[in-house]
């Protein structure tokens, strides 16, 4: 109980005076800044620079093969299953063969051809008897190979037809007489008669009996 009657050491307290504000209590130290370590920034500088860095090592490597980009595809009309029939061309027509050149003829051939045309034209003929007229000294007259290429000739242009001579040696001698087909037949076959193969003989005597 003595302690409370002794008085409070210090300055005694003085009231503000009227119209004053009180004092603002001490304003707080400022707060320190924390620091931030540089390593934790530049990790995800690192990690840029390493995918980047990958990324051009992926382009320049000649085993990775480009990345194509397939464009639209064309959906074909034809069904599935289905085989395009290719155009059949139409068959091109042979090229007609140009006509062989005649022959070019000696004096002699011309006279020769000249001569067995205007026989045959004035009577019937077999290609024996119309040859050996063209080289008898009775008749033209020919050199041998002359009168066979005349002959030959109108054999070949078609004047001279054997078979239809003989039917009209035929056809002249039953006009001039009576005669059998074996008796016929040997009249235009014979050596001394119209000298017609045995074939054109048959063949004549059967187209006039």
């Amino acid at each position: 109980m003595s302690n409370l009657n002794q008085p409070i050491a210090g300055p005694p307290y003085q009231l503000p005076p009227a119209g004053s504000q009180p004092p603002l209590p001490p304003s707080p130290p400022p707060a320190q800044k924390k620091k931030r370590w540089p390593w934790i920034v530049g990790i995800p500088v690192a990690v840029i620079i390493g995918l980047i860095a990958i990324g051009n090592a992926e382009t320049d490597d000649p085993t990775v093969a480009p990345t194509v980009t397939a464009g639209p595809v064309e959906r074909s009309e034809v069904g599935s299953g289905q085989t395009e029939e290719p155009e059949i061309e139409p068959p091109t027509e042979a090229p007609e063969p140009e006509p062989e050149p005649e022959p070019t003829l000696t004096r002699a051939q011309s006279e020769a051809v000249e001569s067995a045309e205007s026989y045959l034209d004035s009577s019937s003929f077999s290609k024996k008897e119309l040859l050996n007229q063209l080289t008898s000294e009775y008749g033209e007259d020919f050199a041998k190979k002359d009168a066979a290429f005349a002959v030959a000739y109108v054999e070949k242009t078609g004047a001279a037809n054997w078979k239809a001579e003989a039917v009209e040696a035929a056809e002249s001698y039953l006009d001039s007489g009576g005669y059998s087909k074996n008796e016929l037949i040997h009249q235009l076959e014979s050596p001394y008669g119209e000298q017609f193969t045995h074939a054109e003989a048959v063949y004549a005597v059967n187209k006039v009996y």
